[in-house]
């Protein structure tokens, strides 16, 4: 690289997706709210339903993306007219169409003694349907004469309806909406059992951890010809912190013009899911230019995706060249792991700044100009004019390296 040296006589100047998911649908392993963000934890979706639904047609439900089904048993004490009415049709429809589904019972137990009244009512109903839940058996606890008993009380009741199912040899859980969860159900034999908590909102707020999640009472599904709830399952330490997942495999490699597609595991519940890797975008250093001083300049460098996520140095290893001299420096980052190719970025060593020793003038409309010679610079330009804007009579004269004068004859007065 040239210096330059500009002369007005006496005078020297030196001179850096994720396509639009449906609501509440699974897309490559996540699921979505009404919102379009990511349900922290969550597996599959199912519905509860009981007569209050109708005659359902469960070969049509089976087409939907519906995976498991929470099916009222009845009410209260064991007591016949007290059974939901279409429990064995709804228990056969699952079964029929291979259909995963847990049970559950209103409770209206007021002490211990009905409670086991009600395990009683669970257990003849499974019987006499020949029902095989796979999950859990829920107590479905919030009824308006069970608001006047102690926290103590509540705790009582769930411990004996759970143990007796539990001995039967069937999966638990309690069923209850947000308010409940919060202010009465808090005794701390509750985190024994599996909870389903009801809050109708694009997200739940229940702080501890849970199974099931009740979003709405109002969803519409092919072959049901009512509004049903519909619930998202979810892994249960996952719950409140969200899946973690780990990269599992790459399908197809990200590059600076295609989309990459990769799998992930969740490495606390082991969910999977699928999803794209931005293009990359953008090199940027942190600083574009440097002045020579006979060492290596190495910038920092940054890469960001085509959503502007900033990727991490794990996928990437950087080098660079020509960055001890004056000039064009370059930094090359080479890809790896989820994506491919390489991206260059240039950034210039300009030379030290040159230290005049003197301008003299000599005779003969001359004047002797010296320097003092810098390192690393392949040459030096000077430039003189009879204007300050170098355009009147403006001449450049190259200079070689080893050089740390010049004299220049000829210079016209103005």
């Amino acid at each position: 690289m040239k210096l330059i040296l500009v002369v007005l006589f006496c005078c020297v100047w030196c001179s850096t997706l994720v396509e639009a998911a449906t609501a509440w649908t699974n897309v490559d392993g996540v699921f979505y709210n009404d919102k379009g963000e990511v349900i922290k934890g969550a597996l599959s979706k199912g519905i509860d339903v009981s007569y209050h639904q109708g005659i359902i047609d469960w070969g049509k439900v089976k087409q939907t993306d519906i995976e498991f089904v929470l099916i009222r048993c009845g009410y209260g004490d064991d007591d016949i007219g007290q059974d939901d009415k279409y429990f064995k049709q709804n228990i056969q429809g699952c079964s029929e169409n291979n259909i995963q589904y847990g049970i559950y019972i209103y409770s209206h137990a007021i002490n211990t003694e009905m409670a086991k009244s009600e395990v009683n009512h669970v257990l003849r109903l499974v019987r006499e349907t020949n029902a095989n839940p796979t999950y859990p058996i829920y107590y479905d606890i919030e009824a308006n004469e069970q608001e006047k008993l102690s926290n103590d009380l509540l705790g009582n009741i769930a411990e004996t309806f759970c143990n007796k199912i539990l001995e039967a040899g069937y999966k638990v859980g309690i069923y209850s909406n947000l308010y409940w969860w919060n202010n009465r159900l808090t005794d701390k034999r509750f985190e024994n059992w599996d909870k389903w908590v009801a809050q109708y909102n694009s997200s739940c707020d229940y702080s501890r951890q849970y199974n099931i999640w009740q979003f709405t009472d109002g969803g519409k599904v092919p072959g049901i010809p009512e509004s049903v709830g519909v619930n998202i399952l979810l892994a249960r330490e996952c719950s409140v912190s969200g899946h973690t997942y780990a990269l599992q495999s790459v399908i197809k490699k990200a590059t600076t013009t295609h989309l990459g597609v990769a799998t992930y595991k969740c490495k606390v519940c082991g969910n999977n899911k699928k999803d794209l890797i931005q293009k990359l975008k953008k090199v940027s250093l942190n600083k574009g230019s440097f002045v020579y001083n006979g060492k290596a300049n190495k910038p920092a460098v940054t890469i960001k995706d085509s959503s502007g996520k900033v990727i991490s140095k794990l996928y990437y290893t950087v080098s660079y060249s020509n960055n001890i001299k004056p000039g064009y420096a370059e930094v090359k980052v080479k890809f790896k792991k989820l994506y491919k190719g390489i991206m260059n970025k240039k950034f210039i060593i300009k030379p030290a700044k040159v230290k005049l020793s003197k301008i003299v003038n000599q005779k003969g409309r001359m004047i002797k100009i010296t320097w003092e010679k810098s390192k690393g610079v392949g040459g030096y330009e000077i430039w003189y004019a009879n204007d300050k804007k170098l355009k009147k009579g403006r001449k450049i004269m190259d200079v070689k390296a080893s050089s740390k004068a010049i004299i220049i004859k000829e210079i016209k007065q103005k």
